[in-house]
């Protein structure tokens, strides 16, 4: 199985960049970001394509903001059972159930603000105690997204690692702290434990991403059961149409 998550930073600039995208790499799953539609707004190009189930949880709480989305591939659509979790709040959140396996995916609010960064300290708990509660239940679990969080000074290069940065504070860090002591794993920095230029965000400064600036936002947090089936997880550095890069997660089961 192969599912990618990407934040797309608007579906309809993204349309043709975003379905090059899925024939060139034909993911089983792909997880959507910041689509920044209405279910009514998503370009029919995507909306019909064919080989794949959709699933919304567009931008109602504010036109043009936030959403997220799935495609999953008719061959595993069959089964899935697409959820919008009750903590959900803006759009961020949209979960898909399959026999014993689920796959979230998230858009963690960015946190401007000291409204917003409260609620960003919110929403990860009431995200953590979701995934607890699958893990009670014997669920294989992918959490994957944009999680607007660089979870240690590894993950951020050291010309944006600026004390008390949204994104970087102490309580952030402590909130991830807790999704990983659930016992899932953050598998790409596990596959590079000491690599410090492994980012998928990049701002729009002028030279920013060609100097690789970045930070690492875009996670696959995955259950222990699931680890020996890991094949490979990699960021595509070379799709460059949105500011987040794919992140591609290869995962084999029994």
């Amino acid at each position: 199985m192969k599912i990618a998550t990407w934040n797309v930073n608007g579906i309809r600039a993204r349309r043709e960049a975003l379905l090059g995208w899925i024939e060139r790499h034909r993911p089983d799953i792909l997880l959507l970001q910041e689509v920044k539609a209405g279910e009514e707004n998503i370009p029919a190009e995507i909306r019909e394509l064919g080989g794949y189930g959709k699933y919304w949880n567009g931008s109602t709480y504010r036109k043009g903001y936030s959403g997220v989305g799935a495609l999953c591939r008719d061959s595993c659509a069959a089964g899935c059972t697409p959820v919008v979790p009750d903590f959900d709040v803006e759009n961020r959140t949209l979960a898909l159930h399959f026999d014993t396996l689920t796959v979230i995916g998230t858009y963690v609010p960015r946190g401007d603000g000291e409204e917003h960064y409260a609620l960003k300290l919110r929403y990860l708990e009431e995200l953590r105690r979701y995934i607890a509660g699958l893990l009670r239940e014997g669920r294989h679990v992918v959490h994957a997204g944009d999680v607007n969080v660089a979870h240690t000074d590894l993950d951020v290069h050291s010309s944006q690692n600026k004390p008390g940065a949204v994104g970087l504070r102490p309580e952030e860090r402590a909130a991830i702290d807790t999704h990983l002591a659930l016992g899932l794993h953050d598998i790409a920095r596990e596959r590079s434990p000491g690599r410090n230029d492994l980012f998928t965000w990049w701002p729009y400064w002028r030279g920013a991403r060609e100097r690789n600036l970045g930070w690492r936002i875009d996670c696959f947090y995955l259950s222990e059961d699931l680890l020996d089936g890991v094949q490979d997880v990699s960021v595509d550095l070379d799709e460059k149409s949105s500011d987040h890069a794919p992140v591609v997660l290869s995962l084999g089961f029994p």
